[in-house]
């Protein structure tokens, strides 16, 4: 009975593998055979390797401009192919696979209609004019709260990967929930809770791969005693906890629904507010309590890892080259004071155009979210230069990797380089177009602009008034990244803190 059972497997892979190597719609499309016949080759390289998005320039190298990179998926390298699939009201619907933490939120919803409807409660809170009202008493105080903290860590060596961490959460719960986990309360950045957040942030690309499993495992690991959950399961305990966080925020809006705010308490309106209490008049209907708890989830997760990424990013590159160092430092001497407390909306302006570049290029460099960003073609299928791609289960995506590494657009893609931001409007306009960080159209990044201005202000801030080195402490392997949905560093980015006598 065994060996009839392993025939008639060995027959089904076999008969498979035929199909979509030869007979599936995608076929005569380039790529690895491998990659064709399997989607294990993905996982091989994303779980066990560093990304299977590091390989795509090879692949495109090799095989062209479209190349398939799974039996149902393909891969377009390009700008015109990234807008054109990505563009405002685009018919690729997103591909989604069941997350248990983020089902329901914004990044869950599939059709333009459900999720224009979310972002219409979401994107106001959101806005230039919003982040610049709130900063006062929102980021701008948490940011005083990090420098102070920098200050008392005088001669001594800090760990950048928490620290930053720490202040990108705190800011983020801040603003999303009127609420955060005081993580710069600690004079090392320690926080167990956050702490438990990124060893979940870590497992979460290996959950794509296994969407349903990660689901069951998930509830039977709920159910343990929390000193277990932590002990033997901490990668989805960190992500319970950021849920747990989430529910106990979004509960605290729910109680207080139809609850005006008081102005002069110095509470501000926030999007899970909002949630609560549709306008009826304008057609709003209200949001689930779970749809914004996993909208909880999201914010934590997206606002907490991608800032620091980038922020860690810049760190390294800033003090490892004293040629930009000595050039940011000499513009931010000549603009501010050491101890200036500057607001954002001033560094947008005039005498700060090289630190904005400084954060531009960490921005390229950090990637936001590297990885494919799958969209399933529409039934009638769509055309990309002359090339026909039949509709129906035929998957196709790019990547702000390739977009943002684009050797054309950015001449020696990998290097650290802000002045190539201080350019001509023609040319500094094509590179803008290119660099897709926060990406684009109905599914942009919702808070680019909060992350913007956390960037801006922490950047001209830490330079301005602390010498950091990192030399010494932290090595080219440690900043090695590879692909956990977000870029997840071999190592921590530290260095060794002193406060500038001018």
């Amino acid at each position: 009975m065994f060996l009839l059972f392993l025939s008639a497997g060995l027959v089904y892979i076999f008969t498979k593998t035929i199909y979509r190597l030869y007979l599936h719609p995608l076929a005569s499309f380039p790529g690895p055979k491998l990659a064709a016949s399997t989607s294990l080759f993905n996982a091989y390289h994303d779980i066990l390797g560093t990304g299977y998005v590091k390989l795509f320039p090879a692949l495109h190298a090799k095989y062209g401009p479209i190349i398939r990179i799974q039996p149902n998926e393909l891969h377009i390298e390009g700008l015109e192919a990234y807008n054109q699939i990505h563009r405002v009201s685009t018919p690729f619907a997103r591909i989604w696979h069941n997350n248990p933490f983020l089902t329901g939120s914004l990044q869950s919803l599939t059709t333009l209609p459900a999720t224009s409807k979310r972002r219409a409660y979401i994107s106001p809170f959101f806005s230039r004019s919003a982040i610049s009202r709130a900063e006062p008493t929102l980021h701008g105080p948490k940011l005083s709260k990090f420098l102070a903290q920098l200050a008392r860590a005088d001669g001594s060596v800090v760990n950048f990967f928490l620290a930053f961490r720490c202040l990108t959460a705190d800011v983020v719960m801040n603003y999303c929930f009127q609420n955060d986990l005081d993580a710069l309360a600690h004079p090392e950045f320690r926080n167990r809770t956050l702490e438990r957040m990124v060893d979940g942030m870590d497992m979460a690309v290996t959950s794509t791969f296994f969407p349903n499993l990660f689901g069951v495992l998930n509830a039977v690991i709920f159910a343990l005693p929390e000193r277990a959950r932590e002990k033997w399961f901490a990668p989805i305990y960190g992500f319970q906890t950021m849920q747990s966080l989430a529910r106990e925020r979004v509960e605290e809006a729910w109680k207080q629904r139809g609850q005006a705010k008081d102005q002069g308490s110095g509470e501000h309106m926030t999007m899970f507010d909002a949630m609560c209490n549709p306008d009826t008049g304008k057609g709003q209907v209200g949001v689930e309590k779970e749809d914004m708890v996993a909208d909880g989830c999201l914010m934590i997760a997206a606002g907490t890892d991608t800032g620091a990424n980038a922020l860690g990013r810049i760190l390294w590159h800033v003090t490892q080259d004293k040629e930009i160092e000595g050039q940011l430092l000499k513009e931010l001497r000549k603009s501010m004071g050491k101890d200036d407390v500057v607001p954002s909306a001033t560094l947008d302006g005039e005498g700060f155009e090289y630190m904005r570049a400084v954060v531009k290029e960490g921005l390229r460099l950090s990637y936001g979210v590297p990885g494919r960003m799958m969209r399933k073609v529409p039934e009638g299928g769509a055309k990309f230069g002359d090339t026909w791609v039949p509709g129906g289960q035929a998957i196709v995506n790019t990547c702000i990797y390739m977009n943002n590494t684009n050797p054309e657009v950015f001449p020696d893609p990998f290097r650290f380089d802000p002045e190539r931001w201080i350019c001509d409007a023609e040319t500094y306009l094509l590179r803008d177009k290119h660099m897709v960080s926060f990406s684009r159209g109905s599914r942009g990044c919702i808070g680019q602009n909060l992350a913007l201005a956390l960037l801006h202000l922490t950047v001209a801030h830490l330079f301005r008034r602390f010498e950091i080195t990192t030399t010494g402490y932290t090595t080219e392997r440690d900043m090695e990244w590879k692909d956990c949905f977000v870029p997840s560093c071999f190592g921590r980015i530290k260095g060794r803190v002193e406060i500038r006598s001018e």
